[in-house]
């Protein structure tokens, strides 16, 4: 357990003790000078190191100030630590609703040609009495119904009127 004294009034209080500042903080370059001391005031406020009244003292700043940038802290903390908040999370949101806007569009498009579709073509019957489809005529069939055997092919013979059938030369004469 932790140590603990006892305060003048008797009162148990938890011994202060010092933390250093996390070296990832120290030696980022791209973090500016002034962001790192305002990190570092709220947390040593939040870590129990300082007392709000002792930052703002050695912060020069008012107490407005403090409790703003401490929001603005927590808020970022906050939204950095949400699961689901990292990069590719974020890109996939931004796939997914640039894909929405796309089916959006595709739907207004199919449902601007299926209204002009309903202008041009009237309510109507879908087939006729006889159950084919309005404006159609029956067709004769090719095979009539029944046992009847079918018609056996037959083949001609060549006339005597036709061409004789060529045959190639091997020198490429025709022969004529």
């Amino acid at each position: 357990m932790g140590r603990t004294r006892r305060s003048e009034d008797g009162a148990k209080r938890a011994n202060k003790r010092t933390r250093t500042a996390p070296r990832w903080l120290m030696t980022r370059e791209d973090l500016d000078e002034v962001g790192r001391r305002r990190c570092l005031m709220v947390l040593s406020v939040l870590s129990g190191e300082q007392s709000v009244t002792e930052a703002i003292a050695s912060g020069d700043i008012s107490r407005q100030m403090y409790f703003d940038l401490e929001k603005r802290a927590l808020a970022g903390m906050l939204s950095a630590l949400v699961p689901g908040n990292d990069a590719a999370s974020s890109n996939r949101l931004e796939e997914l609703e640039r894909k929405v806007v796309e089916l959006e569009r595709g739907k207004r498009r199919a449902e601007k040609l299926l209204e002009l579709t309903r202008r041009v073509v009237k309510p109507g019957p879908m087939k006729t009495a006889a159950g084919r489809p309005p404006g159609s005529r029956a067709r004769p069939r090719s095979t009539k119904p029944g046992a009847s055997p079918s018609n056996g092919s037959t083949t001609k013979t060549p006339s005597a009127t036709s061409a004789p059938a060529s045959t190639p030369k091997p020198d490429g004469a025709d022969g004529r």
